[in-house]
């Protein structure tokens, strides 16, 4: 069962999951690129507060991303996670299903694995929830 937002801006909902050890981020609209920045920061805030290594981030109502914010995401955001999260932090982003291939939709297409993070993406966000519960129970965190 969902809690109540964790926090909300009108481009961006975050909500941890205490019933999955899941933080969930739903974006709700276009965002321009100091938003996503702004975003990914509020989740990054979030997941300390709930010690959450597991994130759900739906990208589908976000829409493109320019050339460098995706290298800030990759480059500069992502490898900050282990450190500041205390592990390897699991990230499924959801998609919209043209984006993948129709195995990449039912395994997840794999975009980043370090030992900072292992980011998948999902285009159906029951997969993308299993294979973040699938990563908890081997961690033994779950």
């Amino acid at each position: 069962m969902p809690t109540s937002p964790t926090s909300a801006t009108d481009f961006m909902e975050l909500t941890f999951r205490p019933d999955v050890g899941t933080l969930l981020g739903r974006w709700l609209r276009p965002a321009s690129e100091p938003e996503i920045r702004q975003g990914y920061e509020a989740t990054l805030s979030a997941a300390t507060t709930h010690r959450s290594r597991y994130w759900l981030l739906d990208l589908r109502r976000r829409g493109p991303i320019s050339e460098d914010c995706t290298h800030w995401v990759l480059e500069a955001f992502l490898p900050r996670l282990g450190p500041l999260l205390g592990g390897r932090t699991y990230i499924a982003f959801l998609m919209s299903p043209g984006h993948l291939s129709a195995v990449d939709q039912e395994n997840g297409a794999p975009l980043v694995s370090s030992a900072a993070c292992h980011v998948r993406l999902f285009s159906d966000e029951g997969n993308a929830a299993e294979w973040l519960l699938r990563r908890q129970r081997h961690d033994g965190a779950a």
